[in-house]
């Protein structure tokens, strides 16, 4: 059975598409029996009014686009659910893409929210200024823009992450307190947030007067698949404990580095805490039921997502966003402490 188009009940009603077009749509203009009777014939045929022509005729989709790495990390997952809460008690709907930490991928991702008719993008970047004159040029010419997480970029636009220099400092400095002063960190290579995460390691070791050893600095390519990622860990751990100053504490700057790692040493036969001390950021809910049990860096999910959200809002809602004055907005970060660092 074809479907029923508007002008064929406005046939069918012996009235005019304008007419039945606004009882449909509850115009004051209506009368209530012209209302009942027009509703009566489109449930008859199983009439649906077409919501996206409706809203892109009136300039309003109703839809937010969000791009992020990967579903399979964690805290991505955490976040993809506090957003989608967010924008059901605000009445919006999300279109998800995953840029999996190529700026290809990611620009690809950005036309096709631009094709759907996005009102606003909320987006933690492939990696430091990936696709920045694209974004700056969708934000002048075609809607709003906020990051979230990475927001080391270069994009005058409202940036919602944690203090990652003060998270890392801390962690790091917990290390310090059991006596594991010789950090391994792991990166990700490419990474906006790398550089803040390791000027927070960088000052701890300072004040706790501890020489830098660079060759102390892991950087994993996120390229890679997970047994890629783990293939490169196993190596350039190994060769860095065969070494005259072995480490003694791994510090995870990424969900996946620091979920994976325990595996990694489980491998080699590196014995956590008693051999290595591990902490490091990670939102999965299953850190206590690691073995051992993981400490870790834990990040606000569901307030980063209410304040990017609220933030690309008010953009939305400006008839003028160059006169708005957008900030930098950095939450604090939870430590719990568990087995993986109980010497």
């Amino acid at each position: 059975m074809s479907k029923v188009t508007l002008k064929e009940l406005a046939k069918e009603l012996n009235m005019s598409v304008s007419t039945v077009s606004k009882a449909l749509n509850d115009s004051y203009e209506i009368s209530d029996a012209t209302k009942k009777r027009v509703k009566e014939v489109a449930l008859k045929h199983n009439y649906r009014p077409n919501a996206l022509a409706k809203n892109l005729k009136l300039g309003k989709t109703n839809n937010i686009g969000v791009i992020i790495s990967t579903i399979g990390s964690p805290f991505q997952a955490q976040i993809i659910e506090a957003l989608h809460k967010a924008a059901v008690r605000f009445d919006f709907n999300l279109i998800m893409m995953q840029s999996q930490d190529s700026e290809e991928i990611e620009r690809k991702a950005l036309n096709t929210l631009i094709n759907h008719g996005v009102e606003g993008i909320l987006i933690s970047p492939a990696f430091e200024n990936s696709n920045v004159d694209l974004l700056a040029h969708l934000y002048k010419t075609a809607c709003p823009i906020v990051l979230f997480d990475r927001i080391n970029y270069n994009l005058d636009t409202f940036k919602v992450g944690v203090d990652n220099e003060k998270s890392i400092y801390r962690a790091t400095e917990e290390l310090i307190k059991i006596g594991r002063k010789k950090i391994v960190v792991l990166c990700g290579k490419n990474i906006g947030v790398t550089r803040n995460r390791l000027g927070g390691y960088k000052k701890a070791l300072a004040d706790y007067n501890i020489n830098f050893n660079p060759s102390y600095i892991i950087y994993c390519n996120y390229n890679n698949s997970l047994e890629g990622i783990d293939r490169d860990m196993e190596h350039k751990l190994t060769e860095l404990l065969n070494t005259q100053d072995p480490p003694n504490a791994i510090l995870g700057t990424t969900d996946t580095l620091t979920t994976r790692v325990l595996g990694v040493l489980s491998k080699i036969d590196i014995r956590v805490p008693e051999d290595m001390a591990v902490i490091g950021f990670a939102n999965t809910d299953i850190a206590n039921s690691l073995n051992p049990s993981l400490s870790t860096i834990r990040q606000p999910t569901f307030e980063m997502a209410d304040i990017a959200l609220e933030k690309l809002m008010v953009l939305m809602n400006s008839k003028n966003r160059s006169q708005i004055e957008v900030q930098e907005i950095l939450l604090d970060s939870t430590i719990q402490l568990r087995k993986s660092t109980d010497i």
